[in-house]
């Protein structure tokens, strides 16, 4: 039998609360506080605004250029979940941190700036692993350093990367996490696929409309339990299961019936010894959009038969957007936090059941609920899906 990951710390900036405590953050969720608001575009300068959850740089404790945003976030919620955990200098310690686009606001930046590249000059700043690379230098981390990039599955798969790096004996501590920003080139990129709404952010409700950007950073501190029980430190839950599956499908658009989410879901419940009817609360990917939301709902039932009509289902996003490789990691601690407060945060702006979505999706208002196992959902672009447990311990 393998020893188990215990989650001993946990560190995040999110657009609600950003640098105000983790209870800050908890209490205003579940009383369903929404982030999303009309804001123009980051950097390029033209009149549009679109919906979307924001951690304004005037919020930031220091200033801060908005290229120099996603390194201050990463930094800041890196440190957050290390000092939470009181990590020691003796341990063996390893990074994993998941993105979508890493720094594209310094890439945005030189094209503005009309730079272009030349001999000798090379951006190491715009690497996609750059921040990995930074903060494993800064910070001394002595173990493995990681960078995933899975599209809106890559914070799902810093983690369950990071637990199997511990499972294996690579390292005794894990700090994962994922980061994004928001950029003209993703606002873009989505506008032309039409998948983002002019209205309210609605997961699983009839008239859902699309999905409205986020941005943030997250960590938790993934640890063996023997260094854990040693050092007494404070434990947020059991790492249980995870399952990484593609849909081998389309480049874009999930499989209509959630076939890779759906096996991602009963792998990663295979892995824990898990049966479905023991999962007491779902943080679904639940973007808002018609097709993702749909496809999720299928995934769920496949995997999880007559069950998944009586687990409570919870979309952050309709408060938070969608925050792409942090994503994961924020709703990964919001399953944390529900069991650790016994409190399941809602999914709010749902106003009108469909059909078809015919879950129980927390609908506008908290509910108190005993969750002593949880899982967490999340599909990206090319068919890429991750399923997470957490448990008690």
């Amino acid at each position: 039998m393998r020893e188990r990951v215990c989650v001993t710390g946990i560190g995040m900036i999110t657009p609600i609360k950003p640098f105000q405590g983790m209870d800050e953050f908890w209490n205003a969720l579940c009383s369903g506080e929404d982030a999303i608001k009309k804001i123009k575009p980051p950097m390029f300068n033209h009149d549009k605004e679109w919906l979307m959850a924001s951690i304004d740089l005037s919020d930031f404790p220091n200033p801060v250029s908005p290229e120099d945003k996603l390194q201050f976030l990463v930094e800041k919620a890196f440190t957050m979940a290390r000092d939470d955990a009181h990590l020691q200098g003796d341990q063996t310690i390893g990074l994993s941190i998941g993105t979508v686009l890493g720094n594209v606001l310094c890439k945005e930046k030189r094209l503005m700036e009309q730079r272009t590249y030349h001999r000798g000059y090379y951006p190491e700043n715009e690497s996609l692993s750059y921040i990995t690379s930074h903060l494993v230098s800064k910070y001394k981390v002595n173990g493995p350093g990681i960078t995933v990039s899975t599209a809106c599955a890559s914070g799902t798969d810093a983690i369950g990367v990071a637990a199997r790096k511990i499972f294996a004996g690579k390292a005794d501590c894990m700090i994962a996490g994922g980061v994004d920003v928001l950029s003209d080139f993703a606002i873009t990129g989505f506008h032309a696929f039409q998948a983002i709404t002019e209205e309210k952010v609605r997961p699983f409700d009839k008239n859902r409309s699309g999905l409205a950007f986020g941005e943030g950073a997250a960590f938790v501190v993934l640890e063996s339990e023997r260094c854990a029980v040693r050092r007494k430190a404070k434990i947020y839950g059991s790492f249980l299961g995870y399952a990484s599956r593609a849909d081998a499908h389309h480049m874009t658009g999930p499989h209509k019936e959630g076939r890779g989410l759906a096996h991602a879901i009963t792998q990663a419940l295979l892995q824990a010894n898990l049966k479905p009817d023991e999962i007491d609360y779902i943080n679904a990917h639940g973007t808002g959009t018609v097709y993702n939301d749909l496809m999720e709902t299928k995934a769920i039932k496949k995997a999880l038969g007559n069950a998944a009509y009586d687990i409570p289902i919870s979309s952050t996003k309709s408060m938070l957007g969608h925050s792409f490789g942090a994503a994961g990691v924020i709703e990964a601690i919001c399953c944390l936090l529900s069991m650790n407060t016994r409190t399941i945060p809602p999914t709010i702006n749902f106003q009108e059941c469909d059909p078809a979505c015919d879950l129980d999706y927390v609908p506008n208002i908290a509910r108190r609920h005993q969750v002593k196992v949880a899982l967490s959902l999340s599909a990206g672009f090319g068919g890429q899906n991750s399923a997470l447990v957490f448990g008690e311990l």
